[in-house]
């Protein structure tokens, strides 16, 4: 039998290691070795909170370290150690214990006295002092566990206080919405069955097809099973609703998988319009193609298509939801931030210039197309789109309302801590004519 402990360890091993998002290892995980309730809420508080503080924890554990272990061994050291600062219900002696018996199991008496000895040292003595890092970018990577390089970029653009407040707000839990098919259902009528299944649920204060659900256990509800409701961040919902969509349209989402928003411009359109989702990788258009039936839709439909390369049609709205960093959503996948290098982000930029100068040429005059990514770096987001501005004068800015002041802007970044929900960037332009 595996317990918690060690199905949390193989999970962090998958994604530190093998490469593996964090979000669709958990899922597997545990289809595969299903958790009663308390143990999937330990399970997912190990795995996100150890990933999401990996260079916090391995700061403290240096010191500790007299000789070479293996990475096995790093990783289940870094997850006691998350136990022992972070969560006040784990006594210290049982994650001790724990640990032991893991390391034992899996490499051995010598394994296990080493990690024995480590922890013990560790949870008895003063752990070194993060304040007295001197250098600012260096003091709040180690605090808050994000690499120096996009820390500073942070400052140059945001300055000191917001980048903190936006670093200590990504170590949050993420925020589960889910967002109400109302071709199916009343949004009044999914509160009500939620409730009654042992739910607590709220309303949102700015998108009404958004509920706020305090269990991370809503993929067992009825109303998920069904396709009644879809599991999908706040931030990201804005994008669909900014479309500005009427009866009749003719829309493209050209970077569609896995279709959340697609399907939330179809359930809006409710067959009265056309939605063409598209992505350039055959596995992706199985994925959109599953959620459309899953929830029941008419008037879209799925199509493996390279957005760089032209489409043969002409379109109403365009949704460009670029590929992008993703250092906005490192709540839900805390992983992506020791894996992007300034280097990608680069290559990502000039990709997602590729893809707006493609798709817009394919865009009725007055025509309006949204740019969205969910990421808070500049160079893929104002830069974009003032970039492209600049090289197609038949191109402006159709200003669309801020939900934090209500004031219409051209540009919409949401940080993390806005609307306790993914950072996301959201501009919507109209063609001339």
């Amino acid at each position: 039998m595996v317990t918690v402990r060690e199905l949390s360890l193989m999970t962090i091993e998958a994604v530190l290691k093998d490469g593996a998002y964090s979000n669709l290892k958990m899922n597997e995980m545990l289809q595969t070795y299903p958790l009663n309730p308390a143990d999937r809420g330990l399970y997912t508080e190990l795995v996100y909170g150890t990933i999401k503080r990996k260079l916090t924890l391995d700061y403290y554990l240096k010191p500790f370290i007299k000789t070479k272990i293996k990475g096995w061994v790093r990783r289940l050291l870094w997850m006691s150690l998350y136990q022992f600062l972070y969560l006040d219900k784990v006594p210290t002696h049982a994650l001790i214990n724990e640990a032991v018996n893991i390391a034992k199991k899996r490499g051995g008496a010598q394994t296990g006295n080493t990690v024995n000895a480590i922890l013990r040292q560790m949870t008895s003595q003063p752990l070194p002092d993060v304040t007295a890092i001197k250098k600012q970018p260096e003091r709040l990577s180690i605090q808050y566990s994000i690499p120096t390089w996009i820390i500073k970029h942070w400052l140059t653009h945001f300055g000191a206080d917001t980048t903190e407040t936006i670093a200590a707000n990504l170590l949050l839990p993420g925020t589960q919405t889910v967002r109400v098919n109302r071709t199916q259902i009343t949004v009044n009528e999914a509160i009500a069955q939620l409730r009654a299944e042992g739910f607590d649920v709220q309303s949102d204060d700015h998108i009404d097809v958004c509920l706020h659900v305090s269990s991370h256990g809503v993929m067992t509800s009825e109303l998920f099973q069904q396709g009644l409701i879809s599991i999908q961040d706040k931030s990201s919902m804005f994008v669909a609703e900014y479309m500005g969509l009427q009866p009749g349209d003719n829309v493209l989402d050209s970077c569609s998988a896995p279709g959340g928003k697609a399907c939330h411009m179809a359930e809006i359109l409710n067959g009265q319009g056309t939605v063409l989702a598209t992505d350039v990788h055959a596995h992706k258009i199985q994925l959109i193609d599953h959620n459309i039936r899953k929830l029941h839709l008419t008037g879209i439909r799925a199509m493996q298509h390279d957005a760089t390369q032209p489409y043969d049609q002409q379109f109403d709205k365009i949704l460009l939801d670029a590929p992008c960093s993703g250092l906005g959503v490192l709540r839900h996948k805390p992983e992506i931030k020791y894996t992007v290098t300034p280097e990608s982000v680069k290559s990502l930029v000039d990709l997602q210039l590729q893809l707006i100068d493609n798709v817009s040429q394919h865009l009725q005059n007055g025509g309006t197309m949204v740019y969205s990514t969910c990421t808070i770096e500049q160079l893929e987001n104002e830069n974009v789109i003032y970039t492209f501005l600049k090289s197609h004068p038949e191109f402006e800015f159709d200003p669309i309302v801020d939900p934090r002041t209500q004031q219409h802007v051209n540009t919409l970044q949401l940080l993390p801590q806005d609307m306790d929900s993914d950072g996301f960037f959201i501009t919507r332009v109209r063609k001339k004519g």
